[in-house]
């Protein structure tokens, strides 16, 4: 068997390599450029293609046309099995009871601690609240938990 290395067997070794490649790199990206190579491959067996720019122009525009059309019908079969997670804490932590370890008075934050820290805190409608007395978390600003006192 006589090996040559020409521009087909160049493109048909890409092509093999990209698409083996999707096994280690899974994302369903790389294996239609791999596809793409292969059509450069075909272009130039049949000799509707010649040259390094026409060879780029066709695995760019062909393998973009497999990424939009294929990527789309197969994902649309095969559907990931990845779950996106709610992972806003907030829902959890809302409702919970703490006490406050600073007073809270209108004009500066006191401080709860909740979940091993200690966390700045506001008060839910602008009252004084002293240390030492069970607060309901109700809210949060950024860092800052809204507060509000248990009677």
């Amino acid at each position: 068997m006589n090996f040559t290395v020409s521009g087909i067997n160049i493109w048909w070794m890409i092509g093999i390599i990209l698409v083996l490649l999707e096994f280690l790199i899974p994302g369903l990206v790389i294996v239609f450029l791999g596809l793409g190579a292969f059509v450069v491959a075909a272009f130039l067996h049949f000799g509707l293609i010649s040259g390094i720019i026409q060879e780029l122009l066709t695995w760019f525009i062909s393998s973009i046309f497999f990424l939009v059309t294929l990527r789309f019908l197969v994902m649309m079969y095969y559907p990931s099995d990845t779950k996106k997670k709610d992972i806003n804490e907030d829902h959890e932590v809302i409702g919970t009871i703490v006490d406050l370890l600073e007073d809270i008075t209108e004009n500066q934050k006191g401080r709860i601690k909740h979940s091993d820290s200690t966390w700045p805190a506001a008060s839910e409608n602008g009252e004084e609240i002293k240390a030492g007395e069970k607060v309901e978390i109700v809210g949060r600003e950024n860092l800052t938990w809204i507060v509000k006192k248990i009677n």
